[in-house]
């Protein structure tokens, strides 16, 4: 555990057994970790998440995987060149929804895909503006809680692009796995000038056009709606964590026409499903984490969040970024 702050170190020190508690990276680097998470601010993460790499180690990234594409292209570079495993903390992408939508998409039984729509909401006007965090935690008489200089300045990263529609480049990049050509964006901000309502489109290498809208304007207390369609030439899948919905129905020659009347289009019919349990919408981050200890424990676990995802994520949101700036499309060119 690394934490600059003495006094919330001794609380966190009092309050978990840990071997290693300290206010310097290199002291915990120095102790041969087999893996590190890297939970520090969002311009930290690739100084950390290197020397990490470069100490023999395997890491667990927090989203946004940076904030910068360059950033984000070079860890996966050093990833490589040290022989480590980088996986971004993306909890949806471990979920029972998103393994199965994963190995639906893989699978072929959607074809050729040709759109993914997003959308999701979230409780953060508050913290994006700067006057508070997202609730406190406290420890041994300290107050853990959200800082403003991580979510609520648009140079660091701050906003519901980064912060929260990240999430859902995480799940959306791992059904397509093309690169982004193309992205369009438009952004409402709040005073604090980061984002609070974002809407994005992305043309991808392989024809696929994706959406992807978001708000932080929800109210406090309100189940957050999540979820994505995914049309492809022989179906369509839909995903919705809120309502714990995952299902997909196929072209099978036999809807060509309007035959059946209303009873067609009632929405009974399923060809593909999940049975989903109550709670398997909600969002937990146990996934990732346990990815990371059986990685290093020697097993072989299912990287659902790998770094090309993290890399593709970044690309996207810088692309957004410059494109609501500067109110015209940006094209990307192969990296």
């Amino acid at each position: 555990m690394v934490r600059r702050d003495p006094r919330a170190l001794r609380a966190l020190r009092n309050s978990f057994p840990m071997e290693v508690a300290t206010s310097d990276v290199g002291d915990l680097l120095a102790r041969d970790c087999d893996g590190v998470i890297v939970a520090s601010p969002h311009t930290l993460h690739r100084e950390h998440a290197e020397a990490a790499l470069r100490a023999g180690a395997h890491v667990l990234l927090e989203k946004p995987m940076t904030v910068r594409p360059d950033d984000a292209r070079a860890v996966a570079r050093t990833a490589e060149s040290e022989g480590r495993v980088v996986s971004l903390a993306y909890g949806w992408n471990y979920s029972s929804i998103g393994a199965w939508a994963a190995e639906v998409a893989a699978s072929g039984a959607l074809g050729d895909l040709r759109s993914i729509n997003g959308h999701m909401a979230s409780a953060l006007v508050h913290m994006f503006s700067g006057e508070g965090g997202y609730g406190v935690v406290t420890l041994d008489g300290y107050d853990f809680e959200a800082s403003p200089d991580t979510w609520a300045r648009p140079e660091s990263g701050g906003g519901y692009l980064y912060g929260q529609v990240s999430h859902q480049l995480g799940l959306a990049l791992l059904l397509v796995r093309s690169e982004p050509e193309l992205v369009y964006a438009q952004m409402n901000l709040l005073p604090s000038g980061v984002d609070i309502d974002v809407a994005v489109t992305v043309r991808f290498a392989d024809g696929v056009l994706g959406t992807f809208t978001g708000h932080g304007r929800l109210p406090w207390g309100t189940r957050y709606p999540f979820g994505f369609q995914l049309a492809g030439e022989n179906g369509v899948m839909t995903l919705d964590f809120e309502r714990e919905r995952a299902d997909a129905n196929l072209v099978d020659g036999t809807n060509a026409d309007a035959a059946g009347g209303r009873d067609a289009f009632d929405g009974t019919s399923r060809d593909l499903w999940l049975d989903v349990e109550s709670g398997d919408g909600i969002y937990s981050c146990e996934g990732p984490a346990q990815f990371l200890v059986d990685l290093c424990n020697g097993r072989d676990p299912v990287d659902r969040a790998p770094v090309d995802v993290g890399v593709r994520a970044v690309v996207i949101m810088d692309a957004a970024v410059r494109s609501a700036q500067s109110g015209s499309p940006v094209e990307l060119q192969a990296a």
